[in-house]
């Protein structure tokens, strides 16, 4: 019998990659779990408020028969709602409005590319030609400290 202080040898090797082997053929890791792990770890910001979705049912987009998703995320400072519709080639329009109203600075953390725009006076913004892919807003609304981000949504 062998201390469990003495070294790791051959035997010992073989037991934990037949381990291994054995959960990744029974109950594999899920794919994109890694990259959206980090995605969702690599904030800019630590004080970050973050939003909670609010999940809303599929709604028809105007003047077509494609479907466009609506969705909702709500914080104690911030509520954001986004429309999401693609595109002809392939890409993501996302329209979103912003309440309370104003000009805010919104950026769409993707692990493709970052885009960033600012809201109109209404609150609204428009985030054009997205690669579809993990995705995440990250609002400094105007006139606080707090930045406001939400969840990681696949696009």
């Amino acid at each position: 019998m062998t201390s469990p202080d003495a070294p790791m040898d051959t035997v010992d090797a073989e037991v934990l990659t037949g381990l291994r082997d054995l959960w990744s053929t029974v109950d594999p890791m899920p794919t994109g779990l890694l990259d959206q792990i980090k995605f969702a770890v690599d904030l800019e910001h630590i004080e970050m408020e973050v939003a909670r979705q609010v999940p809303l049912q599929p709604a028809m987009a105007r003047g077509d028969d494609e479907q466009s998703r609506l969705i909702t995320f709500d914080s104690d400072s911030l509520t954001i709602m986004v429309s999401l519709r693609t595109n002809h080639d392939g890409t993501i329009r996302l329209d979103g409005w912003l309440t309370p109203a104003g000009r805010h600075p919104v950026e769409l953390r993707t692990d493709n590319q970052d885009q960033a725009t600012v809201s109109d006076e209404d609150g609204r913004f428009v985030l054009d030609l997205v690669t579809p892919g993990m995705a995440q807003l990250v609002v400094r609304p105007d006139g606080t400290t707090r930045t406001v981000t939400t969840p990681t949504i696949s696009l």
